[in-house]
């Protein structure tokens, strides 16, 4: 078990044999989902695919402690937790869905394992893409996600992967658009002791991917963090 009390500021283990967290405190409700391998695969490279782990990932919105809840319902954010697989799905290795949230910006916070995390906006058709951009982040980094950009994750590694996001407890997220294209512009594939990544060609046009570093960042800063700190924060890193 791993303690994310000094990592994250709240008392949660981390079982990463079992992929699931502990919740130690006395939390406030939140909501567990499961994104099975059915519900994943119409944005899969393969959407016929039948064998792969299952579900893929699981996700617990909302954490945070009563206590703090007067301060967290003023902050107007959210945080949510993200616990993947290693592994693969046919060819392609284990990945969130991938969605688009025009109004606002997001940024994860890398708890454990190491992710790739693939941005990408358009300008007025969702097939014709403008800008990719990939971050490859691990544990104590923590990677911006910018208003207008779609992101999806991806966990190319042998071992578990832990994320925190924070955003807009309003958002609204837009998750058609991958789901029609079967998933973001690039693809990532096992190819031995490789990782390849591939255009998906049921998009328009592609542009070449441009690199961003992660940065160095305490998660537990989060609890200090409001709506405008979060849009301050991410302008200070573009």
């Amino acid at each position: 078990m791993i303690n994310l009390d000094k990592i994250l500021g709240l008392p949660i283990l981390f079982d990463e044999k079992n992929l699931d967290l502990k919740f130690d405190g006395d939390f406030a409700p939140m909501r567990k989902t499961e994104r099975s391998l059915g519900e994943l695969a119409p944005f899969l490279k393969n959407p016929n695919i039948k064998e792969g782990p299952d579900p893929v990932y699981r996700v617990w919105r909302g954490v945070y402690l009563k206590s703090e809840e007067e301060k967290v319902k003023n902050s107007g954010l959210r945080l949510d937790l993200v616990v993947m697989p290693p592994g693969k799905i046919d060819d392609e290795f284990v990945k969130t869905a991938g969605h688009y949230h025009l109004s606002c910006p997001e940024t994860y916070f890398i708890l454990y394992g190491r992710a790739y995390i693939l941005m990408q906006s358009y300008n007025e058709n969702p097939k014709a893409i403008k800008s990719a951009r990939l971050t490859e982040a691990g544990a104590g980094e923590r990677v911006f996600i910018p208003r207008d950009f779609g992101h999806n994750t991806i966990n190319v590694f042998d071992e578990p992967l832990l994320f925190a996001t924070l955003v807009d407890e309003n958002v609204v997220d837009d998750y058609e658009s991958y789901k029609n294209m079967h998933g973001a512009s690039y693809y990532f594939l096992d190819n031995g002791n490789l990782v390849d990544i591939v255009k998906n060609p049921n998009y328009d046009s592609v542009p070449e991917l441009k690199k961003i570093r992660a940065e160095k960042e305490n998660a537990g800063v989060w609890r200090n963090w409001n709506t405008r700190t979060l849009q301050e924060r991410m302008d200070e890193s573009h």
